[in-house]
């Protein structure tokens, strides 16, 4: 009788334990967009994560002792072993460890749906040990059983795959027909990077003069989209801004199909996302689908500074293109020169061959925000703006969240936060407004960093070239991770970086210490990246 008692119990802490480890994968993989296959690579790459190595290797021993000696498996041992894993599954239970996520889970129709499913399959697991509580074999399984969550929870995105692929197609198809309906000017904007930058920029000069919409934060997939057409476009919008992310070739022309643009912005092709794409060709020829799809009476807007874009330009005939850089050439039709920058933002001269020239005052950093800058005002000047219009929009314009945003620090220290998904260019930039503030500030010079991700076979070498860089600039650099930082350590030591200004912590949690034990008053701290939680270390 105690034996059932103990053994009913143990069920019942694995799988309110199993539940728990559950909501951890579940958000996992809504981070990757609920793609199985990604969870399944995340699940490689992360096995001391996903499972309990030392309680399994407990388990095997267990089990190998049984197939040798059947017969040691008796009741009083049984019962001790029932006991002693029920309290360490509510130790693991009640003192987990409790990292708070950078972004929580939610629990969205889907996610709710993929849930559900992964806990039915536990509760018929744990149905299929308690109908066999009198076998030995089925007795020892058990301490398995919160183990299964993570191949459960994979098992079950596969298995509802199809039916969330029969969901999205429903509101795909409405959100096609609203947008027939409405039929606002869509501008698309798509890029290796810049893209949500130029977004922001452009909705602040267009709302100057027209009710615009544009899709928020980072929402550039089809279901993202999807949303804001059928949640927030309404009748009243003349133009809707929509970013156009891509992982794989296909994505974008699948996005024009849902919000067919009449104007597509292609800031910058570059070795961004390569781990999916696999090659800097792919990744062109998927950001090209944005102008393949516009129509002949539409507007290509091409940045001619980045050297694969220009190609691109050149290679259009089926609409027309306007092209913009920051390095004047005869093919651009809006350049800008006398760049500067300070701690208030940035200043330029904007020229255009049509238009005139026009002096720009923003409180935006970053000289490669003057390249997303020009983009949005060859838009705008295309939809019948006025410089006058666009400079008082400029001028007005609030920074991008999160892409060097300059904030007030505790104390007298200067933040500079552009923790954003980083890319080398951006990352360039970002130690170049540290730079510019050596005239302007006293203090220290500080880089907090895990590095960029997502580079494929280039993401060593952008990393060390990236260290390289920051040792010239930067009086104290705090990596946060150490394998995956590893990379920007070897490119400040190969540039004789004095070790004792390196600090190395293991999550962005330990980084509040750093910096108060090391920062003064007029020191400057950037935050450059701040890697999603599936991609953290220490989870």
């Amino acid at each position: 009788m105690l034996n059932e008692i103990l053994f009913y119990l143990l069920v019942i802490t694995c799988f309110v334990r199993a539940v728990i480890r559950s909501s951890r994968g579940l958000h996992i993989l809504q981070l990757d967009g609920y793609k199985p296959r990604r969870y399944l690579k995340w699940i490689s790459e992360h096995i001391r994560n996903c499972f309990d190595i030392i309680e399994i290797l407990f388990i095997a021993c267990l089990l190998t002792l049984f197939y040798f000696f059947p017969n040691f498996l008796t009741e009083w041992i049984f019962s001790t072993i029932c006991l002693v894993w029920i309290v360490i599954q509510l130790y693991r239970i009640v003192w987990r460890k409790r990292t708070p996520p950078k972004k929580p889970l939610v629990y969205t129709a889907r996610a709710k749906r993929l849930y559900g499913l992964s806990l039915i399959l536990l509760v018929a697991v744990a149905i299929l040990l308690v109908s066999n509580i009198n076998e030995d074999r089925w007795r020892l399984a058990v301490l398995l059983y919160s183990e299964l969550t993570v191949p459960i929870l994979a098992v079950s995105s596969f298995l509802i795959w199809p039916l969330e692929q029969f969901i999205n197609g429903m509101y795909l198809r409405d959100a096609r027909k609203r947008i027939k309906t409405l039929q606002p000017k869509i501008v698309g904007i798509t890029g290796s990077y810049g893209k949500t930058s130029t977004k922001y920029i452009l909705h602040q000069i267009l709302s100057q003069k027209y009710n615009t919409l544009m899709t928020p934060d980072s929402y550039n997939t089809p279901m993202g989209i999807c949303k804001v057409i059928r949640g927030d476009l309404l009748p009243e919008h003349e133009i809707f801004i929509v970013e156009m992310g891509a992982y794989k070739r296909g994505d974008i022309r699948e996005l024009c199909r849902l919000a067919p643009p009449e104007i597509g912005i292609l800031t910058a092709v570059g070795p961004v996302h390569l781990e999916r794409f696999k090659s800097i060709e792919n990744t062109t020829r998927a950001k090209y689908e944005l102008i393949e799809a516009l129509p002949s009476n539409g507007l290509a807007v091409i940045n001619a500074d980045n050297e694969i874009c220009a190609k691109l330009a050149e290679k259009t005939e089926t609409v027309p293109v306007l092209q913009y850089g920051i390095e004047t050439k005869n093919t651009v039709k809006l350049s800008a020169a006398n760049i500067k920058q300070n701690e208030k933002g940035l200043t330029f001269t904007v020229n255009d061959v049509v238009a005139g020239t026009a002096e720009i005052t923003t409180r935006l950093l970053g000289k490669h925000n003057v390249s997303n800058i020009l983009a949005a005002i060859c838009v705008a000047l295309h939809c019948g703006m006025t410089f006058a219009e666009i400079q008082s929009a400029l001028t007005a314009l609030e920074p991008v969240p999160h892409r060097l945003q300059l904030m007030e620090g505790a104390e007298g220290v200067t933040v500079i936060d552009d923790s954003f998904n980083s890319n080398p260019e951006g990352a360039k930039a970002a130690l170049e407004v540290l730079t510019d503030f050596l005239s302007e500030k006293q203090g220290k010079k500080v880089l907090v960093t895990p590095g960029m991700v997502e580079l494929g076979e280039r993401e060593y070498d952008e990393n060390r070239h990236f260290g390289a860089e920051a040792a010239k600039v930067c009086d104290l650099v705090i990596l946060v991770g150490r394998t995956r930082t590893a990379p920007i350590l070897d490119g400040l030591k190969n540039e004789n970086y004095p070790e004792q200004n390196i600090s190395i912590v293991n999550n962005l949690d330990e980084v509040p210490q750093q910096l108060q034990e090391k920062l003064n008053p007029g020191d400057v701290v950037l935050f450059e990246n701040d890697l999603p939680d599936n991609y953290n270390e220490a989870t």
